[in-house]
């Protein structure tokens, strides 16, 4: 019993941990193309209240991420379930644009950012891809060198 609930604590602290990570990189795309779109409107200036909405916004997506679409952003591949994730957290995204007014209700704007949104989380599947074949290649070159020294040791004795 006892073992259970720290094997769940555990997964539940390194889910914690994962979706802090996540908040803080998407936060800074978020905060990215808010800032571009305030320089595209003459303004240099950002809301405090605005980077409150836009962390928190983070964090409930993150959560919607993690628990329902099961991290569909460190996806082995494209499927079914990472481009419903991606539709589902770029709506997200986007209602929460429009309701906080992050870019003044402008439809153009809006939907750029809807894009950008989507694109992002494209890309932060590709990079997970990349890196794990490139920590596969690696792996598989430790493995070896492990195997070549093994031999060598054994012939020693």
């Amino acid at each position: 019993m006892k073992e259970k609930m720290v094997k769940a604590l555990k997964r539940v602290l390194v889910n914690e941990i994962l979706i802090d990570f996540k908040a803080c990189v998407y936060f800074f795309c978020v905060v990215l193309f808010y800032s571009v779109a305030q320089l595209c409107r003459k303004s240099t200036s950002v809301e405090i209240l605005t980077l409150l909405e836009i962390i928190l916004t983070n964090y409930v997506i993150c959560y919607v991420q993690t628990y329902i679409f099961k991290d569909f952003d460190e996806a082995e591949r494209l499927g079914t379930n990472e481009a419903a994730g991606i539709l589902m957290c770029t709506f997200l995204y986007t209602l929460a644009s429009l309701l906080f007014g992050w870019f003044g209700g402008s439809s153009l704007v809006t939907g750029l950012f809807a894009m950008y949104i989507a694109f992002t989380y494209v890309c932060v599947i590709l990079c997970y891809i990349v890196r794990r074949k490139l920590d596969t290649r690696q792996l598989n070159r430790l493995l070896d060198q492990y195997k070549q020294n093994e031999g060598r040791d054994s012939h020693e004795c």
